[in-house]
């Protein structure tokens, strides 16, 4: 229920070009209905099945894409927390669009920090494992581990055992392939920093990511 009401109402606040959006809300006795744009180009997740990567002009754009949404989401005081391939789709003109906010918060301003645990396995921040409160600067490093699977295939840190993961995300190496390029590497290593406060996005939010060269 509580995942149904956030999702009702983060999209009625939300209307920007690189967020699906909600045309109408309703229900019956025994359903709930959300009637939001079409997303015809499928999800990002399949499109990386079949293709097994994108190439660094394509995640760049679908990257900067989804900076202006993150950024629109902020200013409205709403952080994303689950951003994942699944979550981004295509548009008719093959745009990307954030979707699925159930796990959105609501009410949060730049200086404020949530305590709830949420997220989805090989996604979650190093913050949100160690418990320890997050912030917007959360949406950031989901930011840099979706570049870095657009790019080489699969979630920095990825390991089948569930510990091993939780393990590596807290305290593994980042392995960047060498062939990337400096600027998208660079990008990666700094929305990737543990440390939610020296995170690339941490102070200016958005403006940062955006001035970055990648």
């Amino acid at each position: 229920m509580r995942y149904a009401r956030t999702e009702r109402n983060v999209l009625s606040l939300a209307a920007h070009q690189f967020i699906v959006g909600l045309n109408f809300a309703f229900q019956s006795s025994s359903r709930l209905y959300l009637i939001m744009d079409y997303a015809p180009g499928g999800d990002m997740g399949m499109a990386l099945a079949n293709h097994r990567r994108f190439s660094v002009e394509l995640a760049r754009i679908y990257a900067a894409e989804i900076v202006l949404a993150l950024e629109y989401l902020h200013k409205q005081n709403i952080i994303f927390r689950d951003l994942k391939p699944d979550n981004v789709v295509f548009d008719q003109d093959g745009h990307a669009m954030l979707t699925d906010f159930g796990l959105s918060k609501t009410g949060v301003g730049s200086s404020d920090v949530s305590q709830s645990f949420c997220g989805s396995v090989a996604y979650l921040a190093p913050e949100m494992l160690r418990r320890t409160g997050h912030s917007r600067s959360i949406d950031w490093y989901l930011l840099g581990v979706l570049i870095y699977e657009m790019l080489v295939g699969v979630p920095p840190y990825f390991n089948t055992s569930k510990s091993k993961l939780f393990e590596n995300i807290q305290q593994g190496p980042l392995k960047i392939p060498h062939t990337m390029p400096h600027d998208a590497r660079q990008i990666i290593l700094l929305l990737l920093n543990r440390n939610p406060q020296k995170r690339l996005g941490a102070t200016n939010d958005a403006e940062e990511v955006k001035a970055h060269e990648f």
